[in-house]
């Protein structure tokens, strides 16, 4: 009896994970159609599962005078996603190797002061200023991935695997002579692999995803990341179809709006979409792990 109650909850529990599944899929499935469809049937018929009038012009249009912004966004998102994720992972894991050191008697403060920090903020106005004015991070490679090079949550997270490897095995190795930065590189990283993995992807997709770092520090076009890049082409668009350009230039203008919309969508997220499903293991199985150790 409880063999079968346990396989009908079973089968319960795969049934709703499955339609949740394909609702949250349903969007992206939209956006795809939707790109690939004409901008006159999407204005009369709205939007469908399959495209209507199938078409590439959309694409044609965006890339037609665009092509070399656009590859330099892509280039722009990916060397920030690689720089900014090895940063943030060793920084965030040498944060907490040293709150979890046990030989280190300030640990308990570098603590609290990473949690501080979740509680509290100084504010958007103080951080662009200090940004800006005295680390001059604005248009520059760096300033796009430096002041995310530490999330408390994560690294929280990352303490919870250090706590995890026996205390026995750094005993074994200082006795050996082994000072804090062989521990670190040497035992500590490689038995924390796990953790690393569920880190990284979580800075990967922050960094990939990001808006607000390009938004206020950048205004050199040779930075903008693709993200930003859409933004700036959208509002373009908008311009174009709004009719002021034509009444500017005499010309009768009718970009795409709406297919250009979800163009740009799957332009954004189709990378991570593609690389997600060979990463989503380590991603679900660090965050079970992480969350019952420690």
């Amino acid at each position: 009896m409880a063999i079968r109650e346990n396989r009908t909850l079973l089968i319960f529990f795969y049934v709703f994970i499955g339609v949740f599944a394909a609702i949250c899929l349903i969007p992206f499935i939209l956006a795809v159609s939707g790109s690939l469809s004409s901008e006159a049937k999407i204005a009369a018929n709205g939007y469908s599962f399959l495209p209507q009038g199938l078409t590439l012009d959309t694409y044609k249009f965006m890339f037609g005078s665009k092509s070399d912004e656009i590859i330099r966004g892509y280039l722009n998102s990916v060397s920030i996603t690689v720089l900014g994720t090895v940063s943030a992972v060793l920084v965030t894991s040498a944060y907490a190797y040293v709150i979890t050191a046990k030989g280190f008697r300030f640990r308990g403060a570098f603590a609290f002061f990473a949690y501080f920090t979740m509680l509290f903020s100084g504010g958007t106005l103080p951080w662009y200023i200090l940004t800006t004015k005295y680390y001059h991070l604005n248009d520059t490679l760096a300033g796009l991935f430096l002041p995310y090079l530490l999330n408390v949550f994560l690294m929280y997270l990352q303490a919870n695997y250090f706590k995890s490897i026996p205390h026995e095995v750094v005993e074994s190795a200082q006795i050996d002579g082994a000072g804090h930065y062989l521990i670190f590189f040497r035992i500590m990283l490689p038995l924390g692999r796990v953790g690393l993995v569920t880190i990284a992807l979580f800075y990967a997709l922050q960094f990939w995803n990001d808006f607000f770092l390009p938004l206020m520090l950048v205004t050199d076009e040779k930075l903008f990341t693709i993200q930003y890049m859409m933004y700036y082409m959208m509002a373009n668009i908008q311009f174009l179809a709004s009719g002021n350009a034509s009444r500017i230039s005499g010309a009768l203008i009718a970009p795409p709006l709406e297919t250009a919309k979800l163009a740009m969508t799957c332009l954004t997220v189709l990378p991570i979409a593609i690389l997600y499903p060979f990463l989503q293991r380590y991603f679900v199985r660090g965050i079970v792990v992480g969350s019952v150790k420690g």
